[in-house]
């Protein structure tokens, strides 16, 4: 994992584990640019959660996508952090 400069990360916490096992998303300006992750029942330290971890993310704004593709939430993403986003 690489964060600095205009790279960031994305930390997402889900209330269960999504039908695929993976969680999209898509710059907020282009939808045709999705890409995904693999969601993993991890331990947080004070118990478990389904995570999503998108490493070095370009800093800009996103959307995290549902099932179907369509926009779930915004979120942004800003270079030299990892920006945690809790949906449970």
């Amino acid at each position: 994992l690489w964060v600095g400069g205009d790279v960031g990360a994305l930390l997402v916490y889900l209330a269960a584990e999504p039908p695929t096992g993976e969680l999209a998303a898509c710059p907020a300006d282009d939808p045709a640019a999705r890409f995904h992750t693999w969601v993993h029942h991890r331990d947080i330290g004070h118990g478990l959660a389904w995570t999503a971890v998108f490493p070095e993310v370009l800093e800009g704004s996103y959307h995290l996508l549902d099932d179907d593709g369509a926009p779930l939430v915004p979120v942004t993403v800003t270079g030299g952090t990892v920006h945690q986003l809790d949906l449970r």
